[in-house]
């Protein structure tokens, strides 16, 4: 997978939890509190609460997920197996959302490693990668 196709797909899977995590919002709130200007504090069941977490755990990994792989299509990266490792930080935070869904805490553990771990590896391949 490219650099810029991991991106992409980064962002799509990001519109995907905003939407779901919005879809939930009103379905457990009613349709009328988008339009509130009265929100008050209201308690959610603990689904609607795992996918607003998972969707804020997806913001927080933007954070350094998407300057690496913006850096890596910018730099056109070559070095040995950062594309493979683009998508594996893609199907990791994509696995790590459908992990979080569940409710299992220890489960999803695996795939947010998958996930940080390949851009650890990308960073360390641009770091080792002399610039032109």
């Amino acid at each position: 997978m490219t650099f810029t196709t991991a991106l992409i797909a980064f962002g799509i899977i990001t519109l995907l939890m905003l939407g779901l995590e919005i879809m939930t919002t009103y379905a457990v709130q009613g349709f009328g509190f988008g339009f509130s200007a009265n929100r008050g504090t209201v308690e959610s069941p603990p689904f609607a609460l795992r996918i607003k977490r998972a969707y804020q755990n997806q913001i927080e990994s933007t954070a350094y997920g998407v300057p690496i792989l913006a850096a890596a299509a910018l730099t056109n990266l070559q070095f040995g197996g950062a594309e493979l490792a683009a998508l594996i930080f893609v199907i990791g935070r994509a696995a790590f959302a459908m992990l979080y869904y569940t409710g299992i805490p220890f489960i999803r553990v695996p795939a947010f490693l998958l996930g940080t771990l390949s851009i650890f590896y990308i960073a360390f391949g641009l770091l080792m990668t002399p610039m032109a």
